[in-house]
């Protein structure tokens, strides 16, 4: 059975947001000079394959309906509700 990783906070550079039975795990990362958000999926160790990064609109389109795809979904819609609570904590804010 899969369970979801920890999260990590958005100030680091990566934040996990799935772990897979076996052992892959999903992150956001920012990468670059204009610190671009890509997926990084990181493969198991007994699989001995590489990490590798994909743009956000790429991975979703592979398979929005996987495990990794909807806890993709599940951390872009707790963040987004986090920036709206913080946008009406600020003063003048709604």
């Amino acid at each position: 059975m899969a369970d979801k990783s920890k999260d990590v906070p958005m100030s680091n550079p990566s934040r996990a947001f799935y772990t897979s039975s076996n052992g892959d795990r999903w992150l956001v990362v920012r990468l670059g000079e204009r610190d671009e958000i890509f997926v990084r999926h990181e493969p198991n160790r007994a699989s001995g394959g590489k990490p590798s990064e994909v743009d956000i609109e790429t991975f979703m389109a592979r398979g929005p309906d996987s495990p990794e795809g909807k806890a993709l979904i599940d951390l872009l819609d707790r963040l987004r509700a986090e920036q709206v609570r913080e946008g009406m904590e600020k003063p003048g804010g709604r």
